[in-house]
């Protein structure tokens, strides 16, 4: 399980002064990428990071953070830059987000695997690591599936018009020799598309 852990580079740690949890990226490797609507338009983010209580590593949990205020400009000790284009979805400003720092209140951690105490501590009914991780991040995971079943199904349906498509198509209408071939019946289109 440290191998997982190792992939949530963002670190974020209670101060019990305060009753704060203070996010940290402490390197640029930990940025927060791909992030939806961050890069113009969101106004707060969820934060996977590894939460650190007393020195100790309690794994990955999920923090609400504003990232913007109401007039739609980016909050202190956060650092935000865009994407930029992609081949899909370009409606969706994805963005990437670094944290310096950032103070949320304790109230901001999702807390229906694991909390904490105002006093600090650590307090949860799943006391196997590896089974707090996998509770916390299957949200997240059930999207990531969903996006994949979605493309396979895209791809399906682009398939299957190419396929119908070049049953009909013939290269030249008519040739000294009688109809063209079908476009299928080319060996180049053959090995693109029935592979797939």
């Amino acid at each position: 399980m440290e191998v997982m852990f190792e992939v949530f580079e963002t670190v974020t740690t209670y101060d019990s002064s305060t009753g704060e949890f203070v996010i940290n990226t402490p390197c640029e490797s930990a940025q927060k990428y791909w992030i939806g609507g961050a890069a113009n338009h969101a106004t707060h983010t969820i934060v996977f990071s590894q939460l650190i209580i007393d020195g100790g590593n309690q794994g990955v949990h999920a923090f609400i953070a504003q990232i913007r205020d109401e007039n739609g400009d980016i909050c202190p000790n956060i650092r935000i830059a865009d994407c930029g284009h992609k081949i899909g979805l370009n409606g969706v400003d994805n963005g990437r987000i670094w944290f310096d720092n950032v103070r949320v209140p304790r109230e901001n951690l999702l807390n229906s695997v694991a909390d904490v105490s105002p006093d600090g501590k650590y307090l949860t009914a799943i006391k196997d690591p590896d089974q707090r991780f996998a509770a916390f991040l299957s949200p997240l995971t059930s999207g990531r599936v969903t996006i994949a079943a979605s493309a396979v199904y895209s791809a399906k349906i682009g398939l299957a018009t190419a396929i119908r498509y070049w049953l009909t198509r013939r290269a030249f209408s008519v040739t000294p020799n009688g109809p063209e071939v079908l476009i299928l019946d080319y060996p180049s289109h053959q090995r693109r598309l029935l592979p797939h």
